[in-house]
């Protein structure tokens, strides 16, 4: 019985099935930086704007600041789309810094990159932030230290409030832990910058008598910090400058991220300044990002921008001890450490594909990268599905989608493998009348190749052939 009543012929025009997954644009390039000279109207302050492949309109950053010699860097390795956010150049470097960290809610500094989308149509995939995320402030809290756990305290009301820094710096911030009314923890959530002098520590709420105080010290950069709490939004993955000082000092920076998305580079790269005819030390972080974005056009997003050379420097900043068959050298330490790093071996290269995160599964900077354009691609595949009425031809799409790109990712070689399926455990009737459905998948980013081992021996029973060859020729 159809719906409406018609004596007569009708024709119903049903939906097209889906086209084929569309992968994202992995090389998107998101840049943060100063260019106090640039044009205001071309390059307003916290916008995201696109400068693609336009070395006219990259020009127009002017010389001064950290945004044009990022973009000279990008290029150098091949054009690519590059989308930059200007941000103000302060009076000092922590002015700086807190211009560039911007605020979540305004949409300011590096979140201004979130604009991107609905802007410009696209969504940086590589962050950088060069000149900004190498120096790590040794005046913020670093340690906050209970002299007085009190009594009375309720966790819900409980508050830490720590006295702001002086101008020009950033406020901290901390959290409470209370176990039976008591004081038991100081979690420190921001660690601030620009202090003179170790600030008061109040604790409020129900209780009474809990006291603490702040210790003083290096604290993680604060612009890579915030580029550490976008890239997951983003599924995109930040490179950061490491301090390029010493090797202990990388180490030290390295230990302020745990992210998956998060990659370190260390140390910088020598850049000639046509200027005054020298080599100058310039952050590596855009380099690494064009030569990704560079791999991931013409290799594919799978790839690694590891043991790619890097063109149009000197060197790296610093000279890195490297052989391939030393564990103690200092490139491999870094590695270990998962620092990316330079190396000098038939040129110039980055040499690690680490990122900062704990999971060994999730190791490799590039198996991270695979699994995010997958996900991001079918989820906009699939949104044309969104509000259609459930039927079979509804879930059958879906998987046949879904296994479609699986297979076409597989025999490109982006994927190991992978399956896609309805779990009917899963999707019940309850599910199904509330509007929900559970797809599962499965799928293996291919590894990427990190310790090739050659196993030799002595074998002695080839010279009966060498003798008997010998013998061959007296005879």
């Amino acid at each position: 019985m159809t719906l409406q009543y018609l004596h007569g012929i009708e024709t119903i025009e049903l939906d097209s099935p889906s086209g084929p997954v569309e992968t994202v644009k992995s090389n998107v390039i998101g840049l943060v930086g100063t260019a106090p000279d640039a044009d205001p109207d071309l390059f307003p302050l916290n916008t995201p704007v696109p400068v693609f492949a336009d070395a006219l309109k990259a020009g127009q950053l002017k010389s001064s600041g950290t945004l044009l010699d990022a973009v000279d860097a990008v290029y150098s390795q091949k054009s690519a789309v590059v989308v930059v956010v200007r941000v103000s150049e302060g009076e000092s470097q922590e002015e700086t810094w807190s211009n560039a960290v911007g605020s979540p809610s305004g949409k300011t500094g590096v979140w201004s990159l979130l604009k991107s989308r609905p802007m410009l149509k696209v969504i940086p995939k590589l962050l950088v932030a060069p000149g900004l995320t190498s120096g790590r402030p040794t005046n913020g809290v670093k340690n906050l230290v209970i002299t007085d756990d009190g009594q009375d305290y309720v966790l819900a009301s409980t508050t830490v409030s720590i006295a702001a820094p002086p101008a020009g710096g950033r406020q901290a911030k901390a959290v409470p832990q209370v176990v039976g009314g008591k004081l038991t923890g100081l979690i420190i959530t921001d660690p601030g910058f620009g202090y003179v002098a170790p600030p008061a520590v109040t604790i409020g709420g129900a209780g009474t008598g809990a006291t603490a105080t702040a210790t003083l010290g290096h604290v993680a950069n604060p612009v890579g910090v915030s580029l550490a709490s976008i890239v997951d939004r983003l599924r995109a993955v930040a490179f950061l400058d490491g301090p390029g000082t010493t090797y202990e000092d990388a180490i030290e920076y390295r230990n302020d991220y745990g992210s998956q998305r998060i990659s370190i580079v260390d140390p910088g790269v020598l850049s000639w300044n046509t200027e005054n005819s020298v080599y100058v030390t310039k952050p590596a972080s855009a380099y690494a990002a064009g030569i990704q974005a560079r791999v991931d056009e013409e290799k594919g997003f799978w790839y690694s921008f590891s043991n790619e050379l890097i063109q149009n420097i000197g060197g790296p900043a610093r000279p890195v001890d490297f052989m391939p068959n030393d564990r103690d050298c200092e490139a491999n330490i870094l590695n270990m450490n998962q620092i990316t790093t330079i190396i000098h071996d038939d040129g110039f290269r980055f040499w690690g594909l680490r990122n900062t995160g704990t999971d060994a599964l999730w190791a490799q900077l590039s198996v991270r990268r695979t699994a995010d354009m997958i996900y991001e691609s079918l989820e906009r595949a699939e949104r044309p599905r969104l509000d259609k009425p459930f039927s079979y031809a509804l879930l059958d799409g879906i998987t046949e989608d879904v296994n479609a790109y699986l297979r076409l990712l597989k025999s490109r070689g982006a994927l190991i493998g992978g399956e896609c399926w309805i779990d009917k455990n899963v999707n019940t009737p309850a599910t199904f009348s509330a509007g929900e459905l559970t797809v599962d998948f499965d799928l293996e980013p291919p590894a990427c190749l990190e310790h090739l081992q050659f196993r030799a021996r002595r074998n002695p029973k080839y010279y009966n052939d060498f003798i008997e060859e010998f013998s061959r020729q007296l005879a």
